[in-house]
């Protein structure tokens, strides 16, 4: 589906306004169809994008007209590698100029993916990490691991990541903070993310995890992180990054993939999601070998 973005952009292209010598394709994990309209602005969850490395046309006849003239359909099809130690359950793929005009500090970022248990503690212990194997396949969208994190009702169960460093100060109330996740079961009432810029300093923001279980991807804007804060917390210097389950009865298990900001409201008239695609069979992407993809983009006349 080409955005409302991606036509104003191929126009500008063929006026010469604008340089599409570069294309960067991204990859994604998220399960919502493309919006009929165009309104799409970005994937539902990227976790990683790569430099289109050749381009090629396809045209083929798909039929006759009422007086017997063939009908043709007309393609650009961008190819790119998959790198061999990037790993994951590609269900969505998206087209980008490769270039930008103008570039923001506070752009869409990528946080972590959860697949390294050591960086991850609860003070005294490191999660259990659950590789992907025959009896749970591709048990993680993202990479090949995830964190596993139990909880028991009444008793938040939190684990944190000490070894990266952000300032979130330039994002602002529109910009969304989106995690994704895997239900064991029915018992999680709450996952909570913090950003300390202390021990005793931190933002929060809680998502009420989606309904049943299995994967779940749940979004929630900035103004919700920004307006719940304990002590008084340094948006320029978060050191560390929680996770926190919370079990409504009994014992609950979530096992945590991925988490980024989206930066939603900052607008580039050269730069933006041309088209999304949301694959009707994903794209299984083990580490250990290159895939080539190829991303066909349907121009109608």
């Amino acid at each position: 589906m080409i955005t409302k973005f991606g036509k104003r952009f191929l126009i500008s292209y063929l006026a010469g306004n604008v340089d599409f010598v570069k294309k960067d394709i991204a990859l994604g994990i998220g399960s919502t169809a493309a919006n009929a309209k165009g309104n799409d602005t970005r994937l539902q969850f990227e976790f990683y994008r790569l430099p289109a490395t050749l381009g090629s046309i396809d045209i083929q006849q798909t039929g006759v007209d009422g007086d017997g003239d063939p009908i043709f359909s007309y393609a650009a099809i961008y190819m790119a590698t998959i790198p061999q130690d990037i790993a994951g359950v590609i269900s969505e793929v998206g087209l980008y100029p490769g270039s930008r005009t103008s570039y923001n500090n506070f752009d869409s970022k990528f946080i972590t993916t959860f697949e390294n248990n050591l960086n991850w503690s609860d003070g005294t212990y490191n999660p259990q990490l659950q590789m992907n194997d025959t009896a749970l396949p591709f048990l993680s969208k993202i990479g090949e691991s995830m964190i596993k994190i139990q909880a028991v009702s009444g008793t938040p169960k939190e684990y944190v990541n000490s070894l990266i460093t952000y300032d979130i100060s330039g994002y602002s109330v529109n910009d969304t903070l989106t995690i994704a996740y895997k239900k064991a079961d029915t018992l999680a009432s709450k996952i909570r993310v913090k950003f300390y810029s202390s021990n005793s300093d931190y933002y929060y923001m809680d998502y009420t995890p989606e309904s049943g279980t299995g994967d779940k991807i749940s979004s929630k804007t900035m103004n919700n992180l920004f307006s719940n804060q304990v002590g008084t917390p340094d948006p320029t210097s978060i050191i560390k990054v929680g996770v926190e389950v919370t079990a409504s009865s009994g014992t609950t298990t979530v096992y945590f993939d991925g988490l980024r900001v989206n930066d939603e409201d900052t607008f580039d008239p050269t730069y933006g999601l041309i088209s999304r695609s949301v694959l009707v069979t994903p794209l299984q992407k083990a580490s250990g070998r290159q895939v080539d993809i190829e991303y066909k983009l349907t121009l109608e006349f």
